[in-house]
């Protein structure tokens, strides 16, 4: 019995924390479809495939890990007369915490569109729908149903199967998207809204317990200069529950592109408030691009010996068959 309440309690507090703050990525500017639904089909070329993952605090173990993989495309790329674009997307997003313990799957498809007002300003919305799935690994754990002479049993039934599985539950987001963008310059604002809907997620089918609405506001700036040099910095605040936090940064790109050969080195760091500050290195060759970046803590929490470390891969390949110009903003 008393195995039964501290499990009930493991339950109670991952899922209190699990819906308090959504999975985020330091190099949020990599995976545009969790940060607004508006940015889906905005990048370079006609599609793009997208794919992050992190190790979040890892020693020895990872006690969190997050990966992604997308897809997403401007309907519009082959009209050459019309600069409008309409995007559709879709991602996978998968989340373990706690080593393994809990685990969340989620599911959104997005779509998007842009109006070109003139030759300099445009502006977009988009909405997204989002399935989500959260679920106890049951090889992690033992109940007391499961303990004979040998002593625990995995095998064995546990007598708790409706503790170990949460309802698949309905998130709904939003976003509005601004673009100013000249010959060597482009500026980006956006706003977006997520679990508008504010979904039940409980695995004791407690109904007070409800995703809470997340609200994202970020802006960029990017600029081409003459000498094969090109700046990008953007920053993100995101406010969810009773947790927020900013993050602000920016690379250098070194262009030593040849022809339709297309190389690009990109250098940089951000900084996320309170918490860590992280290097970002990348590359992109043709239509490939890779991302790196490391989390130097800085947080005043107090870890004693502990060093934890949070590593973090991004990867994009695009579609360059109607690209032309330079590709300033290295997530784009």
């Amino acid at each position: 019995m008393k195995g039964l309440k501290f499990i009930c309690f493991i339950l109670f507090f991952t899922s209190v924390l699990g819906s308090a703050q959504d999975p985020h990525f330091s190099q949020y500017f990599m995976s545009p479809a969790t940060i607004n639904p508006a940015l889906v089909g905005t990048g370079y070329g006609k599609y793009r495939l997208m794919s992050n993952y992190r190790d979040q605090w890892s020693i020895g173990k990872t006690p969190y890990r997050t990966y992604t993989m997308g897809l997403d495309a401007n309907v519009f790329a082959d009209k050459k007369r019309n600069k409008n674009i309409l995007g559709l997307g879709l991602l996978f997003l998968g989340d373990q915490s706690n080593y393994g313990l809990l685990k969340s799957s989620y599911v959104s498809s997005s779509i998007s569109y842009h109006l070109n007002l003139n030759e300099n300003n445009t502006v977009g919305v988009g909405f997204q729908s989002t399935l989500g799935k959260r679920y106890l690994d049951r090889v992690n754990l033992t109940f007391g149903n499961q303990f004979g002479s040998t002593g625990f049993d995995v095998n064995r039934p546990s007598g708790e199967n409706q503790l170990l599985k949460m309802p698949v539950f309905y998130s709904l987001n939003a976003g509005v998207h601004y673009s100013y963008q000249t010959t060597y310059n482009q500026f980006n604002m956006g706003l977006s809204l997520f679990n508008m809907n504010k979904p039940q997620q409980s695995f004791l089918k407690d109904i007070s317990q409800r995703s809470s609405l997340e609200t994202v506001f970020y802006s960029s700036y990017e600029f081409s200069s003459w000498n094969n040099l090109l700046f990008s910095a953007n920053g993100i605040f995101r406010i969810q529950a009773k947790q927020n936090y900013f993050a602000i940064g920016g690379v250098v790109g070194l262009d030593m592109s040849k022809g339709k050969n297309i190389q690009v080195l990109y250098a940089g760091s951000w900084f996320r408030e309170g918490d860590a500050i992280y290097p970002y290195v990348g590359i992109m060759l043709n239509n490939l691009q890779v991302g790196l970046s490391y989390d130097i803590v800085i947080s005043k929490q107090n870890l004693g010996n502990i060093n934890p470390q949070s590593i973090e891969l991004s990867f994009i390949w695009r579609d360059l068959t109607n690209q032309s110009g330079k590709i300033i903003c290295p997530w784009r």
